[in-house]
C-alpha cells in the first residue's frame, strides 16, 4: 500500500463553491461541528490547502451557506447542516468525493499526475485533465 509522503507537492487552495461543498459534505455526516474540528478534518485528515487563515476561510464560507439556509449557526464557531435540495446534495457529495480523491492521489504519487478517479466519462476527463483539481473548473458539475 502506498504511503503518504512527508512533504506533499503543492495542492491548489480550496476556495469558493468547492470549499463550501466539502464543508457541507462533512457537516452532513455529523450532527454539528466546530470550526476547529473542520480545520482538523480538511487540513490534517484530508490534506487540503485552504490558503490563508483556515478558521477565517471556513467561517466565511459557512456564513454564505447560512444565508442560503443550508447551515445554521449554533453559537460561536459551531455549525449544523439543515437541509438542501436532493440535486444539490448529490452535487455536494460528488464534488467533495472527487476533491478528496484528487488530493490523496497527489499526496501518494508526487512524481506523477493523479490517476483519474471516478470520472463520469472519457471526454469529460480529457477536458478537465488529470493534473487539474476538480475544483479548478466547475462547469462539469452543471451536467451531473
Amino acid at each position: 500500500m502506498d504511503q503518504l509522503v512527508a512533504n506533499p507537492p503543492s495542492v491548489p487552495p480550496l476556495r469558493g463553491r468547492a470549499l463550501r461543498f466539502v464543508l457541507l459534505d462533512e457537516l452532513m455526516g455529523r450532527e454539528e461541528m466546530t470550526v476547529a474540528e473542520m480545520v482538523g478534518v480538511l487540513i490534517r485528515r484530508h490534506g487540503f490547502d485552504l490558503g490563508g487563515r483556515a478558521s477565517k476561510v471556513i467561517s466565511d464560507a459557512l456564513r454564505w451557506e447560512t444565508r442560503r439556509g443550508r447551515v445554521v449557526r449554533l453559537g460561536r464557531g459551531r455549525y449544523r447542516f439543515v437541509s438542501a435540495a436532493r440535486s444539490t446534495t448529490r452535487r455536494i457529495r460528488i464534488l467533495a468525493a472527487r476533491s478528496r480523491a484528487w488530493v490523496v492521489a497527489i499526496m501518494r504519487r508526487p512524481n506523477s499526475p493523479p490517476a483519474l478517479v471516478d470520472w463520469p466519462s472519457a471526454p469529460l476527463a480529457a477536458a478537465i485533465g488529470p493534473a487539474t483539481p476538480p475544483w479548478a473548473d466547475l462547469a462539469w458539475l452543471r451536467n451531473t
